[in-house]
């Protein structure tokens, strides 16, 4: 087997073309090393050079004749001063290889405790990024398990929001129903109020015209009880109109919603009972003008004794309207 043909690499530098570059350089008269090689070739790494370089100086021997294979007939045709030089170029060669190994070496066990401290450091690094996201982890599973818990507060506080809510909307169907029921006897109420109103008004219409020839003084009686119905009217309107703000005011204060609602109802009763009452002294006083009737028709002695009716008849009226006010 052929051990000096030369070869190549992936890295493009072929190993001929090292060793060509060491003739030239021999033949120059300059001993070979690395730098020169790759400065004589214009490429190639002192990783790849420093090989090819070490098989040329292996080889040179056997190339000059002066190899320990050869026999004694070839190693006498070499003069001594070329042996002597090529031995020196070995030795030279050699030691240049072992230092310029040496040196590659050197940089690379620098490189490899660089690489290790770097490595270290990033092994501290990724340790205490490590405990630094173990901690974070440990921050977010409490801020998590924080965050659940006051989901499920809201939550429930939520449900309870909406069943109060619910309640709410069940006692505001409530009141409603209670104020439409309420609003539909205070309007039968008033109806039948102001039936009664017009039927005594009917009636004091009736007795006026019946006894339209009676005493000025019966009419003033009577007028002023028209007056006084009247104003029983005014004041039952008044308190119906109160009766009605109250319920407007019902259905945006809910709560006092029944208070009001009672009071109001509480004032038309006293309206109804005014108006009764009203009712109650116009009946009286027909009563009292029949009684006057009655008298002047059985009476014998004619105007004194119609007059003294009269006077106890006016006399009984008042006494009547006293009653009324008192009881108003």
């Amino acid at each position: 087997m052929n051990t000096n043909t030369p070869k190549t690499t992936s890295r493009g530098v072929q190993e001929a073309d090292v060793w060509a570059a060491a003739d030239a350089l021999i033949a120059q008269g300059l001993r070979p090393t690395i730098e020169r090689v790759r400065q004589h070739i214009g490429r190639g790494s002192p990783n790849t050079v420093s090989p090819m370089l070490e098989t040329w100086f292996a080889t040179l021997g056997q190339r000059l004749g002066v190899a320990g294979e050869q026999d004694a007939g070839t190693t006498q045709a070499v003069p001594d001063p070329v042996q002597r030089l090529a031995q020196d170029l070995w030795n030279a060669a050699k030691e240049e290889a072992v230092a310029a190994a040496s040196a590659v070496l050197g940089e690379r066990e620098e490189l490899l405790a660089r690489s290790l401290a770097e490595h270290q450091q990033q092994k501290d690094q990724l340790a205490q990024r490590e405990v630094a996201m173990q901690a974070q982890k440990e921050a977010l599973n409490q801020a998590l398990q924080a965050a659940q818990a006051q989901a499920q507060d809201l939550a429930r506080r939520l449900d309870e929001v909406q069943q109060q809510l619910q309640d709410r909307d069940v006692r505001l169907d409530e009141m409603r129903n209670t104020l439409a029921d309420t609003a539909k006897q205070r309007e039968a109420q008033q109806q039948k109020h102001g039936e009664e109103i017009q039927a005594a008004g009917v009636e004091r219409q009736r007795l006026a015209e019946q006894y339209a020839g009676n005493e000025r003084h019966m009419l003033a009686e009577l007028d002023r009880a028209r007056q006084e119905v009247a104003a029983a009217r005014k004041t039952a309107q008044e308190q119906e109109r109160k009766a009605e703000s109250r319920y407007q005011e019902l259905q945006t204060r809910q709560e006092r919603g029944e208070q009001d609602l009672l009071n109001a109802y509480a004032q038309l009763q006293a309206a109804q009972n005014a108006a009764a009452l009203a009712q109650e002294r116009a009946a009286d006083m027909k009563s009292l003008l029949d009684a006057q009737q009655r008298l002047v028709a059985s009476s014998p002695t004619g105007d004194a004794t119609a007059a003294s009716a009269r006077r106890s008849t006016l006399s009984t009226a008042r006494r009547s309207m006293t009653r009324v006010r008192t009881l108003r």
